[in-house]
């Protein structure tokens, strides 16, 4: 004999569903199902950004196709979109360094060219306004990674106006 779910209500059924399951003893009968791997998807959205930022390098989407000179971010532009994306880069940098790395950072990312002293010292400025840091710890090469996305992606913020 086999059970009929339409001759159920609709309610008891629902709860039924949202109900735990448990063996005689009480313990669950089931495996908890399986989390997301977080990791694997932060390291496909950071591929995938990556490779985005290989493709601006090469100038295929920055500065209308020609080569893309450095630095790549000569000033800070003036659109909602990149006050969005800076409010975002700068917030990880004080988050995962705090405010004396990231302002390291932004002093190395102008030593390789990546943004221009008038850039960096807008930047400096905008540092101070971000709550201290949730870790502290040295950067990564990972997050000097995201840190040249988000630079490209800012600079294509002034390319795109």
């Amino acid at each position: 004999m086999s059970l009929n779910p339409r001759r159920y209500d609709v309610r008891e059924l629902r709860r039924i569903a949202d109900a735990p399951r448990t063996d005689g003893a009480g313990a669950p009968r089931e495996r908890a199902l399986r989390q997301p791997n977080r990791n694997r998807a932060e390291q496909a959205a950071r591929s995938a950004a990556f490779t985005e930022l290989l493709q601006r390098q090469r100038g295929k989407r920055l500065n209308g196709g020609g080569t893309a000179d450095r630095p790549y971010l000569t000033a800070i532009p003036a659109s909602p979109a990149a006050e969005r994306e800076i409010g975002e880069w700068l917030g990880y940098l004080v988050d995962v360094g705090g405010h004396v790395r990231a302002r390291d950072a932004l002093a190395y990312y102008g030593e390789l060219d990546w943004v221009g002293d008038d850039a960096v010292a807008a930047l400096r400025r905008r540092l101070e306004g971000f709550d201290a840091p949730r870790r502290d710890r040295p950067f990564s090469p990972a997050d000097h990674r995201i840190s040249l996305v988000s630079i490209v992606r800012i600079a294509s913020c002034a390319s795109d106006q």
